[in-house]
């Protein structure tokens, strides 16, 4: 008689130390499942973060497209006047396509849905022939937000590239500075 009690104790013992080990398996699983799944999404939220800044270097190639054609229109209507001065021209062209692309470049590059896209610069000012915009993509979700920043770095085409219909904007911007923040 006293052998059950003592194997009803042993069993007792021994389903609990099975139970104690299923659980703590089964929460190493789900811890598992977790950090996978946040890295996934850390992941998402990355490469979104980077897509905010992809659209904006799309809209800004787009906006030295439109600035070129506006500012070859001006030159051209320059040297309907005077025919003789190419020179001017040249300098209006100049002039005129920095103005666009500073006047209109803060409305193309930021973006205030998610990926959250803004420039640090409050005003964008050409050195010589070339801006520079550091712009700061933010992406959010409930868990995660991630920062990627990269400076776009426009330049000034050549007056007669444009003029001579062999411009093409690809070389007038291009990325600097590629930082992922976190």
């Amino acid at each position: 008689m006293n052998n059950k009690g003592s194997t009803m104790v042993l069993l007792v013992i021994a389903m609990s130390v099975i139970i104690a080990l299923g659980v703590s398996i089964l929460n190493i699983a789900m811890m598992q499942y977790n950090i996978r799944n946040y890295s996934m999404e850390a992941k998402q939220a990355f490469y979104k973060a980077e897509d905010g800044l992809n659209e904006a270097f799309s809209d800004v190639y787009i906006l030295i497209e439109e600035a070129a054609s506006r500012s070859i229109d001006e030159a051209e209507e320059y040297l309907n006047l005077y025919p003789l001065d190419e020179g001017g021209a040249e300098s209006i062209f100049c002039v005129e396509f920095k103005n666009y692309i500073t006047v209109n470049f803060k409305n193309r590059a930021e973006d205030n849905s998610n990926p959250k896209v803004k420039i640090a610069e409050q005003n964008l000012i050409f050195s010589g022939n070339s801006l520079r915009a550091h712009l700061i993509s933010i992406y959010c979700t409930d868990k995660i937000e991630k920062h990627v920043e990269a400076d776009i770095v426009v330049l000034v085409p050549s007056y007669s590239d444009v003029k001579n219909n062999i411009f093409d904007p690809a070389d007038c911007i291009m990325y600097d500075n590629w930082i992922n923040v976190n």
